[in-house]
């Protein structure tokens, strides 16, 4: 299940919002332009849950596929990783479900600071600091984003990968969601990718089935999202860590956006012996996926899923 890890931290060298280049898997070559902007400075209100994250993420035809602060959720900020409550503090934007009120706007909200970045040749790595609304360090996070070129034409591969363990001095870390405390289908946080609004209804696909309504909340081992930005059409298939699958969040409906749910249905308790382990690989592909070969195809073709391999943030 979950397997303990050292967080020691190395002296690393801050950058910020800047370009990486995708890296040269087996195979592969590197991608010409930079795909993704890893936006760090952390320039929004404290209400959005300021924090780390990807956007624009950019398809090899130049396609967006991230959106950030929208105005239907401006708290949604392109690929980044968000949860709703730990230990009381919304790491997530936005209102916070109450279970006596339902939804409210509290003084409560945290960040992710990051404590220090490093670049090489297709990937980033660094630590991120979880700080309370009083400032108070809740958790440390050691996070690694890779990029990788893809064989399939148009395309190309991205992984998220994350460690997180309780800040010296905190016994333990409790994440809940929503839905733990009552809201239906709520159990929103962890990795999140919100999608930008296409001009036709997207094409959501996963093992277990075809429509959103199928894939919310199933224990998927990936999910597929097709849309159509402007008149181009443009695909991004997401899959889990073998082995941690969560079940799915995702919403189709007023907005797009998808992610693993760390806490669908009951909290996830954290402690230094059981560090909460989580990751995201991607690949962004120019053009429709519309049947779950096609997808599982172009996923397989990824560095990180064609074959198992050990968790490089540990």
């Amino acid at each position: 299940m979950l397997i303990p890890t050292s967080l020691k931290r190395p002296k690393l060298e801050v950058r910020l919002a800047h370009h990486t280049r995708p890296a040269e898997a087996q195979g592969t070559t590197p991608q010409e332009q930079p795909p993704a902007t890893h936006n760090t400075a952390l320039r929004q209100p404290a209400n959005l849950a300021p924090r780390p994250y990807l956007h624009p993420i950019l398809s090899k035809a130049g396609v967006v596929v991230t959106e950030a602060e929208p105005g239907d959720h401006p708290h949604h900020l392109g690929l980044s990783l968000a949860l709703s409550d730990v230990n009381n503090t919304n790491f997530w934007g936005g209102s916070t479900y109450t279970a006596d009120n339902g939804p409210m706007h509290l003084a409560n909200h945290g960040k992710q600071q990051p404590q220090g970045w490093q670049s090489t040749p297709g990937q980033e790595f660094g630590h991120v600091s979880w700080l309370s609304n009083d400032g108070g360090e809740l958790a440390v996070e050691q996070r690694r984003i890779q990029y990788f070129a893809h064989p399939e034409p148009g395309s190309w591969s991205l992984s998220l990968s994350s460690v997180i363990v309780p800040a010296p001095g905190v016994q333990k870390l409790e994440v809940s969601s929503s839905a733990v405390k009552g809201r239906q289908g709520a159990g929103y946080g962890g990795i999140f990718w919100r999608f930008p609004r296409g001009s036709a209804e997207p094409i959501v696909l996963s093992d277990a089935g075809i429509g959103a309504h199928a894939a919310h909340g199933s224990l998927s081992p990936w999910l597929s999202v097709s849309m159509v930005i402007g008149d181009a059409p443009v695909s991004v298939v997401l899959a889990q860590e073998p082995g941690r699958l969560l079940p799915w969040f995702i919403r189709a409906e007023g907005y797009l956006g998808a992610g693993p749910a760390v806490a669908w249905a009951e909290p996830t308790v954290v402690d230094q012996d059981n560090p909460l382990k989580l990751a995201l690989h991607a690949v962004i592909h120019d053009g429709q996926v519309s049947t779950s070969a096609d997808a599982l195809r172009i996923l397989n073709q990824h560095p990180r899923t064609r074959h198992s391999s050990p968790d490089r943030t540990s």
